[in-house]
């Protein structure tokens, strides 16, 4: 697997691995994200399927609000994201002193 924006970035990394995790097929709520960042729109009724939580529960959606927009997923203590470099795990204060702030999301 390859980094490419337009066809497999971070957010499809984060739904493969969701549904790995869980079973369950988060890209029906993010689907329109699914997109090269040129070509993405954000459907506000499909956000309403997720909750945003004070602290992260395993496994749960993570997004890292930096200089871009980053998502991951937070599973056994540590939020597993993809880039152009490839797969990482980090622990959260790791991931939020190179990616800035985390917020995490139930689905």
């Amino acid at each position: 697997m390859r980094y490419d924006d337009d066809e497999y970035n971070c957010l499809h990394f984060a739904v493969d691995i969701y549904r790995d995790i869980t079973g369950k097929d988060m890209g029906i709520y993010v689907g329109e994200l699914l997109t090269g960042r040129k070509k993405r729109k954000i459907n506000t009724d499909k956000l309403k399927e997720f909750k945003q939580l004070k602290a992260p529960s395993d496994p749960c959606l993570v997004i890292m609000h930096g200089a871009e927009l980053h998502t991951g997923i937070y599973h056994q203590d540590k939020i597993m994201h993809f880039n152009d470099l490839g797969v990482h795990c980090a622990a959260p204060h790791i991931a939020e002193s190179r990616y800035g702030r985390i917020t995490y999301y139930a689905i």
